[in-house]
């Protein structure tokens, strides 16, 4: 039995994850889909130009390369950086039939779950290069369906029409544009992680409670929860949520700034991701202080005493304590936005797309002068 050996190559962090996450299953399922009547071998290998080129082209250059190190009879890499075409579609795979190699992009997926979908995407394309060398060029062997499957609310439109990069042999993207632009930036939000603002979030969270449990118990606060709208304090809590984003962002250095290599759009796109990854963190902050406030105001804060005060109309309810939690938590998020540039800068700033890109550039420059400096003294 013939013995073919794929090897997957992936960025760091999240497509690192998912491939070890799928390898053993992929060998079982390429025997399944691809062919029966080869042994499948699989390997994978971290690589930093993966998770840091934004040109096909470039990606393409060091998995050729990689392939002939390894001795890989086919490459599939796997990227967290968006891919589009020079209209400006959503890219969500590129295949090279001559040199055997796929690329995909994650971000295309979306929102979790994504480790399934990513699974069967690297399945369709491992087809696509395997029958692309061994059947005739007429047959087609592009399963519109299945893919579909994979993109809810969108379609897959697949092109051998691109003229821009020689080495690019055949294209999925995901149309509508519209649905691509908002697919690739949920895609880039979960890829930032934005669970990981948590664990830097100690320090703020201890600014942000102290200062919310000591507002609650004077009794001014007590008034202005009753006394104001809905509307307010929603208001409110926008602008605390907003106030910890720029501080944030300005604390830190988050903002991608213009560059003459970057493009635009590209940097308009890393920074609305940037945003959204933020507001994502903040707002699971708020409301977990929100919980907090909400036991404690019921816990500690008698009735009677609350409608005396307040000079409530009828029964003091739920919603009247609610109300005060609201107007606390707004309170606390604007003094914790204040702790904000005290928090972990290296976990905050990893969730921005530039800050990881320049890591992984700087890694790979590193890399390549060790590699210089031990063949120079070979």
């Amino acid at each position: 039995m013939e013995k073919l050996t794929v090897g997957i190559i992936c960025a760091p962090e999240l497509p690192t994850k998912i491939t070890k996450e799928i390898l053993e299953e992929l060998k079982k399922r390429f025997a399944q889909s691809v062919s029966n009547q080869i042994e499948w071998e699989l390997d994978y290998k971290v690589d930093q130009l993966t998770g840091a080129a934004e040109q096909a082209h470039e990606i393409f250059d060091t998995a050729e390369k990689l392939k002939r190190q390894n001795n890989w009879n086919y490459v599939i890499c796997l990227t967290d950086l968006p891919k589009h075409s020079v209209k400006h579609e959503t890219v969500l795979a590129d295949l090279d039939f001559d040199k055997r190699i796929g690329q995909i992009s994650l971000p295309a997926f979306g929102f979790p779950p994504m480790k399934n979908r990513v699974k069967k995407s690297i399945i369709q394309v491992m087809q696509e290069l395997y029958q692309a060398n061994t059947l005739p060029p007429t047959t087609s062997n592009f399963n519109e369906n299945k893919i579909k499957r994979q993109f809810p609310f969108s379609s897959i439109k697949k092109t051998h029409d691109i003229e821009t990069e020689s080495n690019v042999d055949a294209r999925y993207l995901v149309i509508p544009a519209i649905n691509g632009k908002l697919r690739v930036l949920a895609g880039m939000t979960f890829a930032n992680r934005p669970w990981l603002l948590l664990t830097s979030f100690k320090p703020i969270i201890a600014v942000a409670f102290g200062t919310g449990a000591y507002s609650i118990i004077f009794t001014t606060l007590w008034q202005l929860s009753v006394n104001y709208s809905i509307f307010r304090l929603a208001a409110l809590m926008l602008v605390s949520c907003i106030s910890m984003i720029i501080w944030m962002i300005i604390s830190h250095d988050l903002w991608e700034k213009p560059t003459k290599k970057g493009k635009k759009r590209i940097r308009i796109l890393y920074n609305t991701a940037t945003i959204f990854t933020l507001l994502i963190g903040v707002l699971v902050f708020y409301l977990i202080l929100l919980v907090f406030f909400s036991i404690a105001i019921m816990v500690f804060v008698p009735p009677e005493m609350f409608k005396s005060v307040t000079e409530l109309e009828g029964n003091v309810t739920l919603f009247s304590f609610l109300r005060l939690s609201w107007l606390g938590t707004s309170v606390a998020i604007l003094a914790g936005a204040i702790g904000a540039g005290s928090a972990n800068p290296e976990i905050v700033r990893n969730i921005a797309y530039g800050y990881r890109q320049y890591q992984r550039y700087k890694e790979l420059q590193v890399e390549n002068e060790k590699n210089t400096k031990e063949k120079t003294a070979e």
